[in-house]
This record gives structure tokens, C-alpha cells and sequence, in this order.
């Protein structure tokens, strides 16, 4: 038996990258979380507002079959996703549980994960493609959707950029990390201004 541990940097990964379209499996289809039009509204205030100021109707998506995502089958896609980028166990049925949406059971109460496809701490893509066949189409035909990723801060509360550096600063955010940590608010700064 052999001991590993990790470290993670948390001047950085108080980021999480959010996509309003989770995934779930209903036997072989896989489809965006059927409450998720609800989901999002009880959780990330402003959430709703931030999509609607770019006309991004993400609640239509509720519901919707997935039929891929990128440029692969959905659950290709899902597969994928399982064997390479996700979850910390070596299981692969496991890691595809990972990778959706998904209810859990903390202190009595229960929460939804949102799944890997549609959370990363790490900011690494700002939209994902997928095509879908909404709930309520007429026609059935699978529609292409580019659905953009939101960066969502839930670290420390800071009020201004010198007090944002003191948090960068702490023991928890190295020095040899700081260019790190820049380059994730770099990037993530512009949703989360239009966010708040």
C-alpha cells in the first residue's frame, strides 16, 4: 500500500468555471438536467441575469436530448471526458458518474453536483458545443447551441484590487504561484465584473 498526497494552490482554484447545461444519463440518452432552468436561479445569484445581458436563453436548454457535444457522440464525449479528465478514482464507471450531474446526501439534506462537463475549477474553455433537440421542439431536429462557460468566484469576500492581492498573498497562494493565480483572474475577470 503506498500514500500520495496533493497539493492544490487554492489562490487559483477559487475559480470554478460554470456551464449552465449539466448532463445526466436516462438509460442510453444523455440530456441537460431537466430542472436545471430552476437549478441555477436557487444557487448563483445574478446567474440568470449574466446570460440574459448577452441573449443567451440557457433555460430553453432544460431538458433538451443531448446528441453531442464537440465533435463527438455525447456519450463518446462522456467516455472521453471519464478516461482522461475527470474524477480521482480509477473505477471508470465511477468516473463517468463524475462526469454528470448528479444528487448527493450531506448532513440529511440532499445537493446536486453539477458533473464535470459542467464545472472545472481550472478555467480551460470559454464556450462548449453541443447539439441538442429541445424539450418542446416542433420539429425534433437536433439544433447546434454554442453555450458559454461563466467563471464564478467563491473565495474569500474582497472589496477592491489591493485587498484581492492580499488574499493572492496569504500562505495558502505561494509567491511561485502568483503568475498562476494572476493569469486565472486575468482571464475569469471580465465575466465576473458582469457578473456582480
Amino acid at each position: 500500500m503506498s500514500l500520495s498526497s496533493v497539493w492544490y494552490p487554492f489562490c487559483y482554484t477559487t475559480f470554478q468555471s460554470i456551464l449552465p447545461a449539466p448532463i445526466v444519463l436516462f438509460g442510453d440518452e444523455v440530456y441537460i438536467v431537466p430542472d436545471s432552468d430552476q437549478l441555477f436561479d436557487q444557487i448563483f445569484p445574478n446567474f440568470a441575469n449574466y446570460f440574459e445581458a448577452r441573449g443567451f436563453d440557457w433555460k430553453r436548454l432544460a431538458g433538451a436530448k443531448v446528441v453531442r457535444i464537440g465533435d463527438h457522440s455525447a456519450r463518446d464525449y462522456i467516455d472521453n471526458l471519464a478516461r482522461t479528465d475527470s474524477g480521482k478514482f480509477l473505477d471508470h464507471n465511477i468516473r463517468v458518474n463524475s462526469v454528470v450531474s448528479s444528487y448527493q446526501l450531506r448532513n440529511g439534506a440532499f445537493s446536486q453536483r453539477l458533473g464535470d462537463v459542467a464545472t472545472s475549477e481550472f478555467i480551460k474553455q470559454t464556450d462548449l458545443r453541443f447539439s441538442v433537440i429541445p424539450r418542446d421542439s416542433p420539429s425534433g431536429l437536433a439544433e447546434r447551441v454554442f453555450v458559454p462557460f461563466v467563471a464564478y468566484y467563491h473565495g474569500a469576500p474582497f472589496s477592491d484590487g489591493p485587498s484581492l492581492y492580499v488574499l493572492l498573498l496569504s500562505p495558502s497562494c505561494h509567491l511561485k504561484n502568483l503568475r498562476i493565480c494572476l493569469v486565472g483572474i486575468i482571464i475569469a475577470s471580465q465575466p465576473i465584473k458582469q457578473m456582480g
